[in-house]
C-alpha cells in the first residue's frame, strides 16, 4: 500500500481526503488492479483515523466503481481503472495570473441601463411576495410559452405602449433578446439567408454566425434601412431595428416601413423587429411598432434588459399566429422553459404600474444625461462635431471633422481613460466602415454626467485636431 498523507487541520472531511488519495493512486498505477487494499480495522490503526472514516472511504470507492469488495476476502482494486493523469490549473491560480481589467475614468458602453437606480428593493420585496404566496404546482415543469399572467400583462402593457397587436397566446417569453434571435434562427434552412442592417449589432451578429446563418448586408442611411434595393432572391427573415436602428439611432420613417412590409409578402418573408430601448424617447412618444402594421408578417422582439435590469435575463417574442406551435417547440429543447420566479413577479411588477412608473423616471434622467454630454461636446469640440441618433434610447453618434477612428487612434482614446468604442467597428463592408470613420458610439445609460464631462475632456486631450 502507498504511503497515504491526510490534513488534519483542513476544512475537507477525513473520508473525503483519503478517498481522493487512494482513487489518484488508483488513477496513477500507484495502487494496481487486483491489489487488496488493507482492512478498515489495519488501515484506520495506520493513520490514526476512526475506523468509520476508512469504512466511508471504502464505500465511496465501491459506489464509483474503484474497488469491489469480496465476500470474506476483503476489498479489491478494479481491473481498468487507470489512466493519465492531467493537471488542470485551480481557479486561485488561473485569479492570480490573470491581468487586472483597465481603469478608465469614463466608460462609454452602450446598452447598459442606469444600474444604481434599479428599484431592487422594491423588487425584492415582490418577489418575496411573490415566492411565499407561490402554489407548489407552479414549481413543476411549466409551459414554455412562460407564465399566462406575465404574457396577459405584457399584451396590455405592449398595447398601450408601443402600439403592438397581441393577445397572450402569441406571446412567448424567452431568457433575453439574444435566446430569441438564437430560436429564430431555426426558421432558417441552409439554402435560405437573412437580411441584416449594415452596420449592425455585433452582439446579434454574433448570434447569427454561431447559428451558421447566411447573412446580406443592407445599407442604413439617415432613414434607416435603405430599401430601394431588394436583392433578387428573397430573404427568409429581414432583421431591423426600426425605431432606434443600433448603432446610427435614425427611425425607419412609415414609407419605408410599409415598403418593406409589401416585400415580405410578396415574397413569403418575414421581419423581425428589434424593439431594444425605444421606449426612451425624449421629444414626443415612442415611435409605435412596425408588428401594429402587419403583426402576420413582423415578428416582434423585445427584452427587459435595457428598460430594468440585464441580470433579469428575461425577453419576449410576439409571434404571427402560424409560427407559434413551432417556436414553442424550439423554446421546449433549449430549456423548457424561463425561471417561473422571476416570471410572476415581473407580471406584478407590471400589473401594479411600478414598470411604467419606472419608464417614465428613467426617461427624464436619461434626457438629463443626454443634454449632459451633447452639451459637453458641443463645448468642447463646437462646430467640429456633429451628433445624430440622440432622439431616444440610451447611446448618440458624434461624428468628428477631420478625425478617422483608426485602432492607432482608439487606443490613444484609451490610453488617456476613455473607454468608447468606433462606430466602424459595427460595419459589415469595407465601405460601409469608410463611412462611418469619424464616428463615435456614445452609451450613457450607466455613466454619471461627472464622468462623462471628465470623459469629453479626456477625449479632447487625444484628438487636439478636433476641438472647436
Amino acid at each position: 500500500m502507498v504511503y497515504l498523507q491526510l490534513d488534519r487541520t483542513a476544512k475537507t472531511p477525513l473520508a473525503v481526503q483519503l478517498f481522493r488519495a487512494i482513487r489518484t493512486a488508483v488513477l496513477a498505477g500507484m495502487i494496481k488492479p487486483g491489489e487488496k487494499l488493507p482492512s478498515t480495522r489495519e488501515l484506520s490503526k495506520t493513520l490514526n483515523v476512526a475506523r468509520n472514516v476508512v469504512i466511508e472511504c471504502y464505500e465511496q470507492l465501491t459506489a464509483e466503481g474503484y474497488a469491489q469488495p469480496r465476500k470474506g476476502s476483503g476489498t479489491y482494486i478494479c481491473q481498468g481503472v487507470q489512466i493519465r493523469h492531467v493537471a488542470v490549473e485551480t481557479a486561485d491560480k488561473r485569479r492570480v495570473a490573470a491581468p487586472k481589467p483597465p481603469v478608465y475614468a469614463a466608460v462609454f458602453r452602450t446598452g447598459v441601463p442606469e444600474l444604481d437606480t434599479i428599484p431592487l428593493r422594491q423588487w425584492a420585496r415582490l418577489y418575496q411576495r411573490v415566492a411565499a404566496v407561490t402554489p407548489p404546482e407552479k414549481l413543476d415543469y411549466q409551459s414554455p410559452y412562460g407564465d399566462a399572467r406575465l404574457r396577459e400583462q405584457l399584451a396590455q402593457y405592449l398595447s398601450r405602449a408601443r402600439g403592438v397587436a397581441t393577445t397572450a397566446e402569441n406571446i412567448i417569453i424567452t431568457n433575453g433578446a439574444a435566446q430569441s434571435f438564437s430560436l429564430l434562427c431555426q426558421l432558417v434552412d441552409q439554402n435560405e439567408y437573412a437580411l441584416v442592417e449594415n452596420p449592425v449589432s455585433d452582439g446579434f451578429l454574433h448570434t447569427l454566425t454561431a447559428h451558421h446563418i447566411r447573412i446580406q448586408p443592407m445599407p442604413v442611411d439617415g432613414q434607416g434601412m435603405v430599401t430601394e434595393a431588394w436583392p433578387p432572391k428573397p430573404p427568409k427573415l429581414i432583421f431591423t431595428t426600426p425605431s432606434h436602428q443600433f448603432p446610427t439611432g435614425v427611425v425607419l420613417p412609415a414609407g419605408r416601413r410599409i415598403e418593406m412590409i409589401r416585400y415580405a409578402r410578396q415574397n413569403g418573408a418575414l421581419i423581425v423587429e428589434d424593439d431594444y430601448d425605444s421606449e426612451f424617447r425624449f421629444d414626443g412618444s415612442p415611435i409605435q411598432s412596425m408588428q401594429s402594421l402587419a403583426p402576420e408578417s413582423v415578428i416582434y422582439v423585445g427584452t427587459f434588459s435595457k428598460t430594468l435590469m440585464p441580470a433579469l435575463r428575461i425577453g419576449y417574442m410576439v409571434l404571427p399566429p402560424q409560427l407559434c406551435e413551432r417556436m414553442r417547440q424550439a423554446k421546449y429543447t433549449a430549456d423548457v422553459h424561463s425561471p417561473v420566479l422571476e416570471q410572476r413577479t415581473l407580471a406584478e411588477f407590471l400589473q401594479s404600474g411600478s414598470f411604467e412608473r419606472h419608464i417614465r423616471r428613467m426617461r427624464k434622467r436619461y434626457l438629463q444625461k443626454r443634454n449632459v454630454l451633447t452639451g459637453s461636446l458641443r463645448q468642447t469640440f463646437g462646430e467640429r462635431v456633429t451628433i445624430t441618433g440622440a432622439e431616444a434610447g440610451l447611446h448618440l453618434v458624434a461624428t468628428f471633422d477631420g478625425v478617422a477612428f483608426t485602432p492607432a487612434v482608439m487606443a490613444q482614446i484609451a490610453e488617456k481613460g476613455v473607454q468608447i468604442n468606433a462606430l466602424r467597428q459595427y460595419c459589415l463592408t469595407p465601405e460601409t466602415a469608410a463611412h462611418y470613420a469619424h464616428s463615435l458610439l456614445f452609451g450613457y445609460g450607466n455613466v454619471t454626467a461627472e464622468a462623462m464631462e471628465k470623459g469629453v475632456g479626456l477625449l479632447a486631450s487625444a484628438l487636439p485636431q478636433a476641438q472647436g
